[in-house]
């Protein structure tokens, strides 16, 4: 109502007071009453950052109506006033994508122009018996104040007072068509074909990147941007789809609307359902649109997973309301401009190619280098008998990554929680088999140990608990990957355009291609190695192996909702298990220094001993 009442206050106070006079008394009076109940009513609204700005802003054009002020500084003030209710509210006034206006016409036609004209200009075959007259769409003095949003609202509610009936009744992909296919009575067809030319250019995309930003615009205020603005504006009221809408079930899309429900269960004491819709606007939405992002805009990227980080933590720990809603505001502001980043570079068969080939290369390189350790170990060890054990590993736990992939996609739904959940019990798992593995490894390094294990054991064959140790190492050092790069993927295919989820599949057969070739030559040449020196760094490779998967698993269990989360005010490093929580950062640090104390006692122990 507030939002209707500023869209008339902005377009019909000029008509009835100018330069100071009144020209119709009734009407000023009610533009005298409109502006007080709109301070009125935002004086009540609930607490935001914004408020008292907004109650300040509406006090003060109410007093500017009642002096009589300047007609264009009461219109400018109404409209700044709605943009800031519209924002601070989080309102969407936009359409979820654009209208098709194929049918604009003939619908406008069949209900309007019976009033409006089939000319848009007020003078339709009913128009004479109506008072007030119908609507001039062609008067540039009423309609270049017009915004889409405005046009939508009357054709949806109506016009009190006046025969503008509420055409509610219509789906709403009828009414935003009906509102830009009027709206473009007030340009002309050459305005509109320079504005296609504009359009065209470099940079001229910036001035509406998203719906929003051409359904809250009016003519004036673009004309006053200068006349390339006002032509491109015109340009795309006749062509909306030139703008890449805001799909939904875009991950970013989900992870706003999430973000926007748990402020609500927040301000409604609901602490729980607050952090779970918290939890899945990270899993569910954002971290879908991470790989995508991630090749945009690095820095972005990680401020957004922190702060998302740093708004769960605030729920968990019961911040104050006022404080939520500050973070809420800002965190969805940045997720917007993440949406925003991603829908103008969307990916190219190239770029499709290159972000799929760099996660599986970037995933598959660490479970190779952990496989050729080991078959490098039991290769040099003789005992080649464990090799069966370790290929039948990874193949299982790539066929199983495989199958999560097209079970999550199109069998069952498996949420971001369980995702999260899975993904970090198999790290912390992992970290602690690589530890042993890496302690083993250690041992054999040391000359004494090696001479020793080799006299004793040279002949004999592999327990059964060692070969199904070999087996789990494997599988854990695939699955885990595997399962990392599942989201990845599926984010990476829903941002692909079908056109170009060819260049996506040839990245992941490339990638593959690429780490066999890596694997035979690490396998071949990891062998020739002296057995002190391979041991030596294959040892040392798994305890950083285990440090970053301790990382990486204490944040998929906090991301997870399982494990309370401490932020600390440092930027993190995904990709070497660093994330910038309090519980994280402990663990990793434990374990070196259990690793540098391991390392140590096994030196102190091989030191040749007196008789």
């Amino acid at each position: 109502m507030v939002l209707r009442l500023l869209d008339s206050i902005s377009v019909e106070y000029p008509q009835f007071v100018k330069s100071g006079k009144v020209v119709n008394a009734d009407e000023y009076a009610e533009q005298i009453e409109f502006s007080a109940q709109v301070a009125d009513a935002v004086r009540n609204f609930p607490p935001r950052p914004e408020k008292d700005a907004l109650v300040a802003s509406a006090a003060n054009l109410a007093t500017l109506i009642v002096d009589k002020g300047d007609s264009a500084k009461v219109s400018q003030g109404a409209r700044n006033l709605q943009r800031g209710l519209i924002k601070a509210f989080r309102i969407q006034i936009a359409p979820v994508r654009a209208p098709d206006l194929g049918n604009a016409a003939a619908l406008y036609q069949s209900i309007c122009a019976a009033c409006h004209g089939a000319a848009g200009d007020g003078n339709g075959p009913q128009a004479a018996a109506l008072e007030p007259r119908p609507t001039n769409f062609r008067d540039h003095a009423r309609q270049f104040e017009r915004s889409l949003y405005g046009l939508y609202n009357t054709i949806t509610f109506g016009v009190e007072g006046t025969s503008m009936q509420a055409f509610a009744s219509l789906r709403a992909e009828e009414r935003w068509a009906l509102a830009f296919f009027v709206s473009q009575f007030v340009s002309t067809e050459d305005e509109r074909n320079q504005g296609g030319q504009l359009w065209e250019r470099p940079g001229m995309r910036t001035l509406f990147p998203g719906l929003s930003d051409l359904v809250g615009a009016t003519p004036a205020e673009t004309l006053r941007v200068g006349t390339s603005a006002y032509q491109v504006f015109a340009y795309l009221r006749a062509h909306p789809a030139m703008i890449p809408s805001q799909d939904s079930t875009a991950p970013l899309s989900i992870a706003t609307a999430k973000i926007r429900e748990s402020l609500e269960r927040y301000r409604q004491g609901n602490r729980e359902a607050a952090l779970q819709a918290a939890i899945s606007a990270y899993l569910e939405g954002y971290a879908l649109a991470e790989a995508g992002l991630d090749r945009v805009d690095h820095s972005l990227r990680n401020r957004i997973e922190q702060d998302m980080m740093a708004y769960r933590s605030l729920l968990r720990n019961t911040a104050a309301v006022d404080v939520v809603e500050h973070r809420a505001l800002a965190l969805t502001k940045s997720i917007e401009e993440a949406a925003t980043l991603s829908s103008r570079g969307e990916l190219s068969a190239a770029g499709a190619f290159t972000a799929a080939f760099i996660i599986i290369a970037r995933e598959g390189l660490q479970a190779i280098l952990v496989l050729a350790a080991v078959a490098a170990f039991l290769i040099k060890s003789g005992r080649r008998q464990g090799l069966k054990h370790l290929h039948a590993g990874w193949v299982v736990a790539l066929l199983l990554g495989v199958a999560t992939w097209i079970a999550s996609s199109t069998l069952v739904e498996i949420s971001g929680a369980q995702r999260e959940f899975t993904e970090g019990l198999t790290a912390l798992l992992f970290a602690v088999v690589l530890l042993c593995a890496g302690y083993r490894l250690h041992g054999r390094s040391h000359a004494s140990r090696w001479h020793s294990s080799i006299r004793g054991q040279a002949s004999d064959s592999l327990s059964q608990a060692t070969l199904c140790g070999i087996a789990l190492v494997s599988f854990l050092a695939v699955f885990g990957e595997a399962f990392e790069t599942v989201p990845f993927m599926q984010g990476l295919w829903m941002l692909s355009d079908r056109v170009w989820r060819g260049g996506l599949v040839a990245g992941v057969a490339s990638a593959g291609a690429a780490l066999a070739i890596i694997a035979w030559l690490v396998c071949r040449y990891s062998a020739r190695l002296p057995w002190w020196l391979l041991f030596s760094l294959s040892s040392l490779y798994l305890a950083v192996l285990a440090v970053i998967f301790a990382g990486k698993g204490v944040a998929a269990l906090q991301a997870a909702g399982q494990l309370p989360t401490d932020p600390l005010p440092i930027s993190g490093m995904p990709a070497l298990g660093i994330y910038p929580s309090v519980q994280g950062l402990a663990l990793q640090s434990l374990l070196v220094v259990v690793i540098v104390a391991s390392f140590l006692y096994g030196r102190v122990d091989d030191r040749p001993r007196s008789s």
